[in-house]
């Protein structure tokens, strides 16, 4: 499509797109993305060659349409075994506390933001490794890429040369060639998808439908597009309805610092295993 067929939108009419993205998902996107989601309003009113308020009707009511917008407001990239140094905590302390304590009994693990499933992957083939029986609930609120998580198919692009390069060998026997990873039943069928939207975590309606008595909780890299009353909510009620007694929440390590005792409950504790920190469940009894 030539260039000059795009119609560009005004300032106010933008920040009409942004507050629907805010309303129904609670991302407030990063300065750095805006022009990027801008140029892809722009771009999909000129492909559909309609009006900037039918447009807005259509994102309304259209969710692929809305999930590539919420698409082009996040970051959605990710790889196998991010942040390494967490997986090594739970491989040379959790998992072993747990077999120690509780043997085979199954370990439940909450994948809050999923993306295309690398994460959740990550988790169920440590956790084989280590001998611990595990459910995974892997979510996100784009259903798109919770179809990809499913089908357990992947790129070997998912993989980083320098994170996560210690437990690379759990990737080895998945390998199909040189390009894909795929993914065996006995893998998938311990991670089940589900679509949850955090913005409305503690709503009545989403609240029936969430992970109960997790044992970890993996939320990384969202806290970021949300705002101070947002987080504090999904805290509140992740601590409060979702993870178990003596369970272990992580975020990412750049968002740690973000997340201050103004917003954490009072059940969570910030504890430091050498560079890993995290929060923990305290105990009642």
């Amino acid at each position: 499509m030539n260039q000059k067929e795009i119609k560009t939108i005004t300032q106010e009419e933008f920040e009409s797109f942004l507050s629907i993205l805010k309303s129904r998902t609670g991302i407030i996107p990063r300065s750095s993305h805006r022009d990027g989601i801008k140029a892809f309003i722009e771009r999909r009113i000129a492909e559909k060659n309609t009006s900037v308020p039918d447009f807005r009707n259509e994102l309304l009511s259209d969710e692929r349409l809305f999930t590539e917008l919420v698409n082009e407001s996040t970051v959605n990239e990710t790889y196998f075994f991010r942040e390494e140094r967490q997986f090594a905590f739970l491989r040379e302390k959790i998992f072993p506390s747990w077999k120690a304590k509780f043997g085979s009994m199954r370990m439940k693990i909450w994948s809050a933001a999923c993306s295309y499933g690398e994460e959740p992957y990550s988790l169920a083939l440590l956790a084989k490794a280590s001998g611990v029986n595990v459910s995974i609930t892997a979510s996100d609120i784009n259903s798109i890429v919770l179809e990809h998580c499913k089908n357990g198919l992947f790129l070997t692009s998912s993989i980083r040369q320098v994170d996560g390069v210690v437990f690379q060998d759990l990737l080895a026997p998945y390998k199909k060639d040189e390009r894909t990873i795929q993914f065996s039943g006995e893998i998938k069928d311990c991670i089940r998808t589900q679509k949850i939207n955090l913005s409305v975590i503690d709503s009545p309606e989403t609240q029936l439908f969430l992970p109960k008595n997790q044992n970890i909780i993996f939320l990384r890299n969202v806290f970021i597009y949300f705002n101070q009353e947002l987080r504090s909510r999904i805290l509140r009620t992740i601590a409060g309805n979702c993870l178990a007694e003596d369970g272990i929440l992580l975020v990412s390590m750049s968002e740690i610092a973000q997340l201050g005792s103004e917003i954490v409950p009072d059940s969570l504790e910030k504890l430091v295993d050498g560079s890993v920190f995290y929060f923990h469940k305290k105990e009642t009894r």
